[in-house]
C-alpha cells in the first residue's frame, strides 16, 4: 500500500495460526513459551507463537493484528481447529505479549475497528514480533491445510462455515491431488537472499520482502457465495515478483511463463460483442504511468462505486485525489464501450470465470498428464519444454468459458435504474400530454439529478425569503397567499363555492408578483373547480410555474379543445378530493421536460 507521497504503508498481517504446531516439541526445542492451563490453551499458544516467529522471518517490522471481539470466532473451528476461540486466542496473546517473542502489544478499544489512523490504516489490536524471534528455528511440523476450500465474507474478510456439497467435495478432491503433486515435484527457487527456508527479494519500488519456500499447498477462496471469486492462493510462487518467478527451475529446466494479456478488460469487451484492440492500459495523457493506469482499470472493474474507485486509486498516483479523478475520466473515455461495467462490482464475477479456466488447465495438464504447472491467477509457469502445450491449453479453455461472460455479467450486475413506487393510488387530475421530444429524456440522468439538486436549493432559499416577509394580494374580501409551485403541488387542492353568473371568468394564471395564485373560479350553477385547472366552455387552461412564464412557455395559455360530457362533469364535481395517482416528483419532472423541450425548440429555431 502506498500513499500520495510514495512512502510505503504496510498493512497489518492477519493472525498467523499454525494449527499443526506441537507445544511439547517447541518447548523441547528451547522456544520460550508460557504455560497453558488446558490442552486447548497450549495448542493456541503454540499455534500463535509459530505464526509470530514465521512473520518475524518473512516480514520483519510488520505488525500482526487479531480480533478481541467475541463475535469474530464462532464458526471458525472448521478452518483453524477446536483451539481457535475467543478465550484461547485472547488469553494466549496476553501471555505471549509478556514474553520475549513480542516486542509491542496494542489493545484496541471497542469501536476502534471502525476508525482509521492518519496513515489511512484501520485501528486494530496488534502485536509486533520481536527481532530476536526471526532467529528461532521451528521444529518441522505438518503443513497440511485445515480447509482447502474457504468461504470468506467480503466486508470483514472473516471465514464462514458451510456444509459440504457434491461440487465442494469435487473441488476439494481436485485440490488434494494438486497439492500432492506439488509436494513431490522438483521445484527449485534461485536468486535472492536466503535465510533458511525464507528467500528475500526486492520489489519494483526497492522494498525487500520475504517468502517462505515451504508453502507449496494451494487453497481456493470464495467470496460470500460459491459463485463469486474462487481463485487459488497460498503457494510460495504466488508471493514472488515476476522477475523472481523467472528464476524458478522445474525438473532441472528453465521455466516459461504465459499469461492472459488484459484478461478482465478483454472479457468485458467480449461481453459487449466487441474485440479489444491494442493495450488496454495505454491511456492517453498517462502513458508514462502504465502501472498506475493498469491499477486504475482494475480498480474501476472491481469497485462498487465511482467515489470508491477514485479514493482507491489516490494511493497509487502522485497527484492525489484530483489526478486520480482525471485518470479515471481518461480511462472511461478510452474504454467507453464497456464503461457501463465500470464500478459495478463486476470484478469478483470475472474472477469466478478465470478461476474456472485455471481449474480446467490444472486438471488437464497437472492432474491428468503430470505436467507441473504453477498458477498465478491468470498466468501459468511450466518447464520450457511444455511451452506450446500451455499456450494451446490456455487458448482452448479460454474459448470454452468466455462465451458465458455476458450471461453472468448481465444476470448479476447491480442495476442503477430508478423504479417508481406502485403505492400511488386514487384520483389523478387532468394534465396535458408530454411532447414527443421530452419522452426520450432520461428522468434519472446525471444532468437531471444535478438540476433537481439546484432546484431544491433554490426552493429552500425561496421558502426562507417567503417566511421572512410573506406577500399577500387582496381581491375584494378574499385574501390570497402567494405560494411557489412546490408548495402548490404538495398541498391539497382547495375548492370554493361560486356565485351564478352568465359569463365564465378565468382566473389569471400569473399574479403581479410572479407566483401562482389560488383563487376561486367563477362557475355556472354554483359549481366548484379545482385550482389545478381552469375550466371554460370547451377549453382547459393549465397553470404553470414562474420559471415557465419567464421562459415563455407555450403551455401557460395553450387551449386544448375537448368535449365535456355533462353527466361526467357533474359526477366529477361531486367527487371529493383523493390523493393523486401521480407523485409530486413525477409532476415536477414532466414540467421540467416541457421546459427543456421548449428551450430545445427555440435553439433549433435560432440555428435555422
Amino acid at each position: 500500500m502506498h500513499n500520495a507521497s510514495g512512502k510505503e504503508l504496510k498493512r497489518d498481517r492477519a493472525l498467523q495460526w499454525h494449527m499443526h504446531a506441537d507445544y511439547e516439541r517447541m518447548v523441547e526445542a528451547g522456544i520460550p513459551l508460557p504455560a497453558g492451563r488446558t490442552k486447548r490453551d497450549r495448542q493456541a499458544i503454540a499455534s500463535i507463537a509459530s505464526g509470530i516467529i514465521s512473520s518475524a522471518r518473512t516480514a520483519p517490522g510488520q505488525w500482526m493484528s487479531y480480533s478481541r471481539s467475541e463475535s469474530w470466532y464462532p464458526g471458525q473451528e472448521m478452518y483453524y481447529g477446536d483451539a481457535f476461540g475467543y478465550c484461547t486466542v485472547v488469553g494466549a496473546m496476553e501471555k505471549l505479549a509478556d514474553g520475549p517473542l513480542v516486542e509491542a502489544h496494542i489493545k484496541a478499544r471497542p469501536g476502534d475497528h471502525l476508525k482509521k489512523a492518519r496513515n489511512g490504516l484501520t485501528l486494530q489490536s496488534r502485536v509486533l514480533p520481536a527481532v530476536a524471534s526471526s532467529k528461532i528455528i521451528l521444529p518441522k511440523m505438518d503443513n497440511e491445510l485445515a480447509q482447502s476450500i474457504r468461504l470468506r465474507r467480503r466486508d470483514d474478510k472473516r471465514l464462514v462455515a458451510y456444509k459440504d456439497t457434491e461440487s465442494i467435495l469435487r473441488m476439494r478432491n481436485m485440490l488434494t491431488k494438486l497439492n500432492a503433486h506439488y509436494a513431490e515435484a522438483d521445484i527449485e527457487f534461485h536468486g535472492g537472499r536466503r535465510e533458511g527456508d525464507v528467500v528475500f527479494h526486492l520489489s519494483k519500488r526497492g522494498h525487500e520482502y520475504g517468502v517462505d519456500l515451504t508453502n507449496r499447498a494451494c487453497h481456493r477462496v470464495f467470496s460470500d457465495v460459491f459463485t463469486l471469486g474462487g481463485r487459488y492462493y497460498g503457494a510460495a510462487w504466488q508471493a514472488l515478483g515476476k522477475d523472481a518467478r523467472a528464476q524458478i527451475v522445474i525438473n532441472g529446466e528453465e521455466v516459461f511463463e504465459a499469461d492472459f494479456a488484459t484478461l478482465h478488460p478483454a472479457m468485458l469487451y467480449h461481453a459487449a460483442g466487441l474485440r479489444l484492440e491494442g493495450d488496454a492500459y495505454d491511456i492517453p495523457g498517462y502513458r508514462d504511468q502504465r502501472d498506475a493506469c493498469k491499477r486504475g482499470v482494475n480498480i474501476l472493474i472491481n469497485a462498487d462505486s465511482y467515489s470508491e474507485a477514485v479514493y482507491a486509486l489516490t494511493e497509487h498516483v502522485s497527484g492525489g485525489y484530483h489526478e486520480a479523478a482525471d485518470m479515471i475520466e481518461c480511462i472511461m473515455e478510452k474504454h467507453a464501450p464497456i464503461a457501463h461495467y465500470f464500478h459495478s462490482d463486476a470484478g469478483i464475477r470475472l474472477q469466478r470465470i478465470d478461476s474456472q479456466i485455471c481449474t480446467d488447465i490444472l486438471n488437464d495438464l497437472t492432474i491428468k498428464k503430470g505436467i507441473t504447472v504453477l498458477s498465478v491467477h491468470d498466468s501459468f509457469i511450466v518447464p520450457s519444454s511444455h511451452k506450446e502445450t500451455i499456450v494451446e491449453a490456455m487458448e482452448s479453455h479460454y474459448n470454452n468459458h468466455v462465451d458465458g461472460v455476458a450471461r453472468i455479467l448481465n444476470s448479476c450486475l447491480k442495476t442503477k435504474d430508478f423504479r417508481l413506487s406502485p403505492l400511488h393510488k386514487g384520483y389523478s387530475s387532468l394534465r396535458l400530454a408530454l411532447p414527443a421530444a421530452s419522452l426520450s429524456a432520461d428522468p434519472v440522468s446525471e444532468s437531471n439529478r444535478n438540476r433537481m439538486k439546484i432546484q431544491n436549493r433554490n426552493r429552500k432559499n425561496a421558502h426562507a425569503t417567503k417566511e421572512a416577509g410573506p406577500k399577500t394580494n387582496t381581491e375584494g374580501s378574499k385574501t390570497v397567499r402567494s405560494n411557489s409551485r412546490w408548495d402548490k403541488l404538495k398541498r391539497k387542492p382547495q375548492t370554493t363555492q361560486t356565485a351564478q353568473t352568465e359569463d365564465l371568468e378565468t382566473v389569471p394564471l400569473m399574479a403581479a408578483n410572479g407566483n401562482l395564485q389560488e383563487k376561486a373560479v367563477e362557475g355556472i350553477g354554483g359549481s366548484t373547480a379545482s385550482v389545478d385547472t381552469v375550466v371554460t366552455a370547451g377549453r382547459i387552461v393549465c397553470p404553470v410555474s414562474d420559471d415557465s412564464a419567464r421562459n415563455g412557455s407555450p403551455f401557460a395559455d395553450l387551449p386544448v379543445e375537448m368535449v365535456i360530457d355533462e353527466a361526467v362533469e357533474t359526477n366529477r364535481r361531486k367527487t371529493r378530493w383523493q390523493p393523486r395517482k401521480t407523485s409530486v416528483l413525477e409532476i415536477v419532472r414532466e414540467e421540467e421536460a416541457r421546459r427543456d423541450a421548449l428551450q430545445h425548440r427555440r435553439r433549433e429555431q435560432r440555428s435555422h
